[in-house]
């Protein structure tokens, strides 16, 4: 699955594009990743023609 997470840090709003299993793990990558984040969202990204 392909999680598309939007963070905020220092008044700037900032999306990452994850490979997960499900929306708790795309969370903790977006943290380990942007440990002075707060997450705002997770949003599941589904795109024709990927296999």
């Amino acid at each position: 699955m392909r999680c598309e997470v939007k963070l905020f840090v220092a008044g700037k709003v900032f999306t990452n594009i994850i490979e997960c299993r499900n929306y708790e793990e795309a969370r903790e990558v977006a943290i380990a990743r942007n440990p002075n984040a707060e997450i705002l969202g997770v949003t599941a990204i589904f795109e024709k023609g990927i296999s």
